[in-house]
């Protein structure tokens, strides 16, 4: 489990920024050192807590909209 768990993800490597943003939303969610929660990672993605300092920085984050990306010309 600890291959897939934030939390001892991070605390095998406390150093990484982007591991403890991971871990923080995750233990937001529910999930501990020795349980995860059913659909964490949905639940982070859809996360709508715009106060938290981390919302921008989540993971899962759904895909950005296709809007103001540069999408090829076809010639006819």
């Amino acid at each position: 489990m600890s291959k897939f768990n934030p939390i001892l993800r991070y605390m095998k490597n406390p150093s990484s920024r982007k591991l403890a943003i991971n871990a923080k939303c995750a233990e937001c969610f529910g999930c501990t050192p020795d349980h995860l929660e059913k659909g964490f990672k949905e639940s982070i993605s859809s996360c709508s807590s715009y106060s938290c300092l981390l919302h921008g920085f989540r993971p899962y984050q759904r895909e950005k909209s296709l809007e103001g990306q540069k999408m090829p010309v076809q010639n006819l």
